[in-house]
């Protein structure tokens, strides 16, 4: 289900009573155009039966209408409409004209009096005028005088007046939604602003939202956001330190037994070591490898201050990469290393070793025996590039996303780890503004990563 809009609605409840409003004023345009037409043409036509009336003379009983043939033509010639026209006795009896025209509601109305009604003449809608009138002379009953006529002009001039009508309307209608729309965009700016800027901020954020600056309608959501922050800031701080308490304790006591257990074993020849003093000697290694990480991942915290120094970064992975050579070459793999001169940057030396030392211990890890890691610099216009392109198993397209989440470990993943190492190296790069991808290699099975660090 589509959630509910608020500008949708705002726009929806003002515009619907604009709609029906100019619903209610099409409709009486309608009908006054309707009226208009019908009284202006009902009185040229009735005009046509005192006309035409004038014209019935009555002679020692005998009525007759005096119409000349040029009167006829004038009386029947229109330039949009057929006209129609009748004079009748009371009995029905047709004296001249259409003897087919409706008498209508004529039979039963007041003498002199006009009477207007619709009707049919060979299946074509006419409009009627009729009266009883009295014939010139000596008669003293009323004749009855009927002119008709289609409604062409009338329906024409129907719409032309409605469409005069209707024109302003529907121009008051645009410039209400322009208005309606406008106004509900700036009334709704302030919710932008507030979204805008909690989507510029970073995650460890935790400074409150303003609100002395916000509508009175969104100051209640602001506060209760702020309130949220404050108890977010609380368990976060309280995790880091106890994340961190832990990590400083445990290391003095994992130091501890990793050299008495490394001193075990010194004095056993390897043939005759125990397997179990072997495995703890392991199990020892992952829990000093996760102390360590713990530590760096609290001094790498977003937020806490960094010292930046001049460095050359070229320098800085040779150091690395030799720190890294003898577990290369247990593993019996090729650590192949080509990197340029005079990579000047800013940065925090120490910091930078660990986010390397765990991109190439990542790359050993997960390389099969007798392989090869390829260490690699390049350089653009803005920042120094590092690629780091390991033998095994590849990115999964569903882990790219969840990479970099602390403890989260990938589908292709067979290796022993903690979950840290990239997490790790998302933070420093962070700190050091640079970017970190990874992605599967097009040539081989391998991963390829690579870090594009700021130029000086």
């Amino acid at each position: 289900m589509t959630p509910p809009s608020i500008k949708k609605n705002l726009l929806a409840w003002l515009l619907i009573p604009l709609l029906s409003l100019l619903g209610v004023i099409s409709l009486n345009a309608y009908y006054r155009s309707i009226h208009i037409s019908e009284t202006v043409y009902d009185r040229a036509l009735y005009d046509s039966v005192l006309t035409l009336g004038i014209l019935v003379h009555s002679h020692a009983g005998h009525v007759t209408v005096d119409l000349p043939p040029i009167a006829r033509r004038m009386l029947e010639v229109d330039p949009m409409d057929s006209i129609y026209y009748a004079v009748k006795t009371l009995d029905g009896r047709t004296l001249q004209g259409d003897a087919t025209l409706p008498l209508g509601p004529v039979l039963h109305a007041r003498d002199e009096v006009p009477v207007f009604f619709d009707g049919q003449h060979q299946g074509i809608a006419i409009r009627i005028s009729a009266a009883r009138i009295y014939a010139q002379g000596d008669n003293t009953q009323p004749v009855i005088v009927e002119v008709a006529e289609t409604l062409k002009k009338r329906q024409a001039m129907a719409r032309e007046i409605l469409q005069q009508s209707i024109a302003p309307v529907l121009f008051f209608l645009l410039l209400a939604t322009l208005v309606v729309g406008y106004a509900v965009h700036r009334a709704l700016r302030p919710l932008l602003r507030l979204s805008e800027t909690v989507n510029q901020r970073s995650s460890l954020d935790f400074h409150p939202l303003p609100t002395d600056t916000v509508p009175d309608e969104v100051r209640p959501l602001t506060t209760a956001f702020n309130t949220l922050i404050q108890r977010f800031e609380a368990s976060y701080t309280s995790q880091k330190r106890l994340v961190s308490n832990a990590a400083h304790q445990l290391r003095t006591p994992v130091a501890g037994m990793r050299v008495l257990i490394e001193a075990e074993l010194l004095d056993c020849p390897v043939a005759q070591q125990p397997p179990i003093l072997q495995r703890l000697h392991q199990s020892v290694l992952r829990m000093s490898r996760l102390v360590t990480q713990l530590l760096s991942l609290s001094r790498a915290e977003p937020g806490l201050p960094i010292d930046m120094t001049t460095l050359d970064l070229s320098a800085l992975l040779r150091q690395v990469i030799d720190a890294y050579a003898p577990l290369a070459m247990a593993r019996n793999i090729s650590l192949q290393a080509t990197l340029d001169h005079d990579l000047i940057m800013k940065g925090h030396a120490v910091m930078l070793a660990e986010m390397l030392g765990n991109l190439i211990d990542n790359a050993l890890r997960y390389s099969p025996e007798s392989s090869q890691v390829k260490i690699s610099t390049s350089k653009s216009a803005t920042a120094l590039i590092i690629h780091i392109e390991d033998a095994g198993s590849g990115i999964d397209a569903s882990d790219v996303d969840r990479i970099f989440e602390r403890f989260y470990r990938g589908q292709n993943v067979s290796s022993e780890g903690t979950g840290l190492g990239l997490a790790i190296v998302k933070e420093i790069a962070d700190a050091h503004g640079a970017r970190v991808s990874l992605a599967s290699c097009l040539h081989t099975s391998g991963t390829l990563v690579e870090v594009e660090i700021p130029r000086l």
